[in-house]
């Protein structure tokens, strides 16, 4: 359920279609039809008229690469049928958290305290819906949108050049749609849904470069770590630092016993010699010297 496909941004633009071959949606319209491109300063002459210039939300300062803050995303383009479309919301019980309200909460709760009367939109991460997310550039995600009312129905997105995008989506039903999204230009991207007279919250996307994780080097062994310590020595298997309780069961198990010690590496205990006690707790019935 995301923003109309960058490709149709790019074909506005330049007049060719350069993904996939794709068709500008399911419009079947003349390019610049179903979108259309207008100044910053438009656009916040817009949100002034419409009282919504207060329309923003917190984000991070700069774009992340965190897989908790990743979009769910694909390479893969959805069916051309799909792309350009509001597409209904079938199935809510795969969503397993939606922020809303300063917080992520389940979809039952959410739809418990959703007021249904204003418009709303959010893009899928990995754990559910949010309102921010990174891609990386070239990939496709779904966002959801919510219409409050029967009304036309059209998002508005700013890019990073400075410029916003307006993509008229046609008449739609009070209700939850999903749409795709398409990464196409690399840097901050911010959404805006409107309908029934009002804007939504704003989405910002983090369009990144794809980043391929180098494969990691043999790193040092648990031995070379504990030896780099100077304060510690590798002995059986096990690291043993000075000042540091070492990490052996049995040391560990006979100092439980008030009446033993721990001596260069076995357990002495005063007064078990043969006792039965001494062989229950497992312990070596060495007399302490005195």
């Amino acid at each position: 359920m995301g923003v109309i496909s960058v490709s149709k941004c790019i074909w506005a633009l330049v007049g060719i279609i350069i993904f996939s071959g794709l068709a500008l949606g399911g419009y079947e319209q003349e390019p610049g039809s179903a979108a259309v491109n207008m100044s910053m300063q438009e656009f916040a002459s817009l949100l002034k008229y419409s009282g919504a210039e207060e329309a923003t939300m917190e984000v991070p300062e700069a774009a992340a690469s965190s897989a908790v803050e990743s979009a769910d995303y694909t390479s893969q383009p959805p069916p051309e049928t799909d792309v350009g479309e509001l597409l209904p919301l079938e199935d809510t019980g795969q969503s397993s958290y939606v922020y809303y309200s300063g917080s992520y909460m389940p979809w039952k709760r959410f739809s418990a305290i959703f007021p249904d009367s204003m418009p709303v939109m959010w893009i899928r991460r990995h754990n559910g819906w949010s309102w921010y997310a990174t891609m990386p550039l070239g990939t496709w995600a779904e966002m959801l949108i919510f219409v409050p009312d029967a009304s036309p129905v059209s998002i508005y997105e700013i890019y990073p050049e400075g410029f916003v995008w307006r993509y008229d989506l046609g008449y739609a039903t009070p209700g939850f749609y999903r749409i795709w999204y398409y990464a196409d230009t690399v840097g901050r991207h911010e959404c805006l849904l409107y309908s029934g007279g009002m804007f939504s919250n704003r989405v910002v996307v983090d369009v990144h470069y794809q980043w391929v994780p180098p494969v990691p080097s043999p790193g040092p062994s648990p031995e070379d770590v504990c030896e780099s310590n100077p304060q510690c020595s590798w002995v059986d298997g096990n690291c043993y630092c000075r000042g540091v309780i070492p990490d052996n069961p049995e040391k560990q198990q006979c100092e439980q016993n008030p009446m033993c010690r721990w001596v260069n590496g076995q357990c002495l205990c005063t007064g078990l010699i043969g006792s039965s006690e001494a062989s229950d707790d497992g312990m070596m019935g060495s007399t302490m010297p005195e």
